[in-house]
């Protein structure tokens, strides 16, 4: 299976942070959560820029996606939001900003086709939270 790696690493992020298995993830924040998805981004940045190797910047990459979703685990731990309605908000986010890649009838668009697509979404969004 393509995806067994992620659903491993979903599994083993969840048994941390849900589960309690993690010392280090049951002293995290919301904030400090932020702060260290912070710090990794600009670290990955800095291997992206350097023109580090593939398993370095794949490393950095893997520590930006370990925070990321401890943060949504940590949501679900904290009782704000399920870490699924996190995926699914996600999942729908893209189904209204950028529909044609769930088409059936899937048929390329142009980057400026996707960006007004995606903009246009974005203000439908704002003016419906307003």
């Amino acid at each position: 299976m393509r995806d067994h790696a992620f659903s491993k690493l979903i599994g083993t992020v969840r048994a941390m942070v849900v589960e309690g298995r993690c010392p280090w993830s049951l002293q995290q924040s919301l904030v400090s959560m932020v702060e260290h998805i912070l710090g990794e981004c600009q670290e990955f940045h800095e291997a992206v820029l350097q023109g580090k190797t593939a398993q370095e910047v794949g490393s950095e990459a893997g520590d930006v996606l370990t925070l990321v979703l401890i943060l949504c685990f940590l949501l679900e731990r904290e009782g704000v939001l399920a870490s699924e309605d996190v995926a699914n908000e996600a999942i729908e986010k893209l189904r209204r900003r950028a529909p044609y890649i769930f088409a059936e009838d899937y048929k390329p668009v142009s980057i400026e086709e996707a960006d007004r697509l995606w903009e246009l979404a974005k203000h439908r969004e704002k003016n419906e939270s307003t």
